[in-house]
């Protein structure tokens, strides 16, 4: 046993060197050196622990070996050693230990029980560390099919997943996709129907080109461009041309798909034909302007006729002898037909047809003018009118003559609001990158029911109305991507604010009509 001990302690003690010994595996060249350098950390411990189990007690170091085996498996697995590499590293470390043991007691002919001890041990020390290595591979290949068989289950899943979801999109939309450089790859039936395009004429074409219909400005299509491009998801209503020239709206969500270093590489547009909807919004838009003008007539009578009574007055009052009055009276004659033309000119706007172009303007020119038009009428129902405007407005970017449509109507309202007189105050204001429009009466106010289905359409607070006005005003509103809130207590008034998007004046260049 002294041999046993000796051998042992030698084994440990040099457990480094005995590393540099293994032998290379067969026809695997320079990768060896790579495995060997992940294992020889390992392999170190290992030729200390069978030392300590020649040099002392085995079970202790039979113990170590199958936790040090464990350890050595999983990390063998994880670094994707085969196990036959790693079976020949410990097998290895067996045939560097048998000959140790022949050289200690190849000189000892009275020690031969102690070289079967130390071989016995040996032998016991290796294939414990084989076994445990063997079962943590099959325990790994066996969870690792497992892992698998989950996988292709979920894949399984996902695909099916993935064959609904493409089945409810060619089925239940209107759908497109295109490549970087917007040319259509893939379209549905649906698109086809809608464009009158057979998917042949379609793919390869320039998606912005073929369907261009000319009545979006160069802005707008530049800005869906542009979020396109960023790589952020684009929502909104489009007009297009089909194949015969006629045009249609659609609600388009364009969805962009990133490549790893996120550029978007092909995006794609899911639509929905609201064409009858932008029918039905013009139609009530229309009938909407009728029951202004309507509302309007009397007050704007009243104030044309003052104008021309005291025209058809001063024309008789000219008298050729005297050419100073003449001269005065000509001035004052003209002034009031400017004045009638003013009145008129503003009523047209509402009156005559106009399509739907969206352009810089400045939107406190826009109210006061609709001050000075709805004036006469505030005057007969004995309504002050105020307006309050910050100094350097910037310009609103909108759809001029539905804007000035809303501040109409919200006027309109409030008066209606104060049957007996009273005020109404306006303000506008730029808070943060947004122009506040304020509307604010002291009437006879809403309950919460009222303002929680204020907008509805057909729900109306007055006896002769229809409840679309202010349903267009939030729709004009929401279009323009902005807001509007309502404060109102029954007997203290009512106040409408309307937020808009706003851009500096020097920011873009105007789009003029």
């Amino acid at each position: 046993m002294e041999g046993c001990k000796t051998l042992g302690t030698k084994i440990k003690e040099n457990s480094k060197q005995l590393v540099d010994t293994l032998t290379p595996i067969e026809n695997l060249g320079t990768d060896f050196s790579i495995y060997k350098t992940k294992v020889s950390h390992w392999m170190e411990i290992l030729f200390q622990y069978l030392g300590e189990g020649l040099s002392e007690n085995v079970q202790t170091a039979e113990e170590k070996i199958k936790k040090w085996a464990d350890s050595f498996g999983q990390r063998s697995s994880e670094l994707e050693i085969p196990l036959d590499h790693a079976l020949h590293f410990i097998f290895e470390s067996r045939v560097i230990i048998s000959q140790l043991l022949k050289e200690e007691f190849g000189t000892r002919s009275t020690n031969v029980n102690g070289a079967i001890t130390a071989s016995n041990r040996l032998n016991l020390l290796i294939d414990t560390a084989a076994r445990s290595i063997v079962t943590h591979y099959t325990k790994f290949m066996h969870n690792t099919k497992k892992a698998l068989q989950h996988t292709n289950r979920d894949l399984d899943i996902s695909i099916l997943e993935l064959n609904n979801i493409r089945t409810a999109l060619f089925e239940g939309t209107i759908f497109s996709v295109t490549d970087k450089d917007d040319r259509i790859i893939q379209v549905n039936d649906h698109f086809c129907e809608l464009t009158q395009y057979t998917r042949e004429e379609l793919i390869g074409q320039d998606h912005g080109k073929i369907f261009y219909s000319g009545v979006h400005t160069d802005s707008f299509i530049h800005h869906i461009k542009q979020e396109i491009k960023a790589g952020r998801v684009w929502n909104g209503e489009i007009c297009n041309k089909a194949k015969d020239g006629s045009l249609y709206w659609v609600d388009t969500t364009i969805v962009p798909f990133l490549d790893p270093e996120g550029v978007a590489y092909q995006h794609i547009s899911i639509q929905y034909d609201v064409t009858e909807k932008k029918k039905t919004e013009e139609i009530l838009l229309k009938s909407e302007k009728v029951s202004l003008i309507g509302d309007l007539a009397a007050g704007i009578a009243h104030e044309i006729r003052n104008p021309l009574t005291s025209i058809a007055g001063l024309v008789q009052l000219i008298n050729e002898s005297d050419q100073e009055k003449n001269t005065f009276f000509k001035d004052i004659i003209l002034t009031e037909i400017n004045r009638i033309n003013f009145i008129v000119s503003e009523l047209m706007v509402l009156a005559k047809p106009h399509a739907v172009y969206f352009s810089w303007f400045n939107i406190v020119e826009s109210i006061q003018n609709v001050i000075d038009l709805m004036q006469p009428e505030a005057n007969l129902r004995n309504v002050i009118i105020s307006f309050e405007k910050e100094k350097d407005m910037p310009l609103v970017y909108g759809e001029k003559n539905q804007l000035t449509q809303v501040i109409i109507n919200m006027i309109k309202n409030a008066m209606e609001a104060l049957p007996d007189g009273g005020k109404i105050s306006l303000s506008a204001a730029p808070v943060d990158g947004h122009v506040v429009l304020t509307v604010k009466d002291n009437g006879v106010g809403m309950t919460d029911e009222q303002q929680k289905r204020i907008g509805e359409p057909f729900y109306t607070t007055k006896c002769n109305g229809t409840g679309l006005g202010l349903m267009v005003c939030f729709k004009i509103i929401h279009n323009h991507g902005g807001t509007i809130l309502v404060d109102s207590k029954q007997n203290e008034g009512t106040s409408f604010r309307i937020t808009l998007p706003v851009h500096a004046a020097s920011a873009v260049d105007p789009v003029h009509k």
